[in-house]
């Protein structure tokens, strides 16, 4: 990958090409054009091959990009072909929906364990793993060469969970649980902020 500092609009752009890549190798498509990926992606075919060249080159021009060979490229350039166990603290109607949902067509994620600290939810079932005690976390991780933690309680319970995880190794964090939270040097949380996407989509209706 190249040393050079990328966007995050950028690489999230560079997420959805592989999404759509993804759906267009189970179609049993083997090569695609930077006019199909804008198509796709809601962008012009100028900013796909712009956002591919900051890598490296792919594809040929006039013959477009081989879909597995593309794939396997962005894939090593967002690093999901090793990716990190996914892990979920709360085993709530948000934590249980996300395992239900899966993660299937993402970049090889899977959800390897969820945790609680409710005594009724511990030893529960939930799409085929077994609800943990956050005092398990430490030795299911141990096992773990690298995750990520998805947040998924309460209001009020969010900073004890971050201080639970960080004294567990955990560096990287996706919160449904939007409350402030301190975190400590070296890890980074994202927050799924459906309020603001709301706000977005809602002063878009006003245009």
């Amino acid at each position: 990958m190249s040393g050079r500092k990328v966007s995050e609009r950028t690489i999230r752009r560079i997420s959805h090409y592989a999404r759509c890549l993804r759906t267009s190798r189970a179609n049993g498509d083997r090569t695609v054009t930077s006019s199909w990926l804008s198509g796709q992606c809601g962008i012009s075919s100028a900013a796909v091959r712009k956002d591919l060249t900051i890598f490296g080159e792919f594809g040929k021009q006039g013959s477009g990009y081989d879909v597995d060979d593309l794939l396997v490229q962005i894939e090593n350039i967002l690093g999901t072909c090793d990716s990190p166990s996914i892990i979920i603290i709360g085993a709530g109607n948000i934590g249980r929906a996300l395992l239900k949902s899966g993660l299937e067509g993402t970049g090889g994620y899977t959800y390897s364990a969820i945790f609680d600290i409710d005594p009724d939810l511990v030893g529960t079932k939930c799409a085929g793993l077994t609800v943990k005690s956050m005092d398990d976390i430490h030795n299911t991780v141990s096992g773990f060469k690298k995750f990520i933690a998805v947040i998924a309680v309460t209001m009020g319970e969010g900073q004890k969970v971050v201080d639970r995880l960080n004294e567990a190794g955990c560096r990287s964090m996706l919160s449904f649980n939007l409350e402030p939270l301190k975190l400590p040097e070296g890890v980074e949380i994202r927050y799924i902020e459906v309020s603001t996407e709301l706000d977005m989509l809602t002063h878009s209706l006003e245009k």
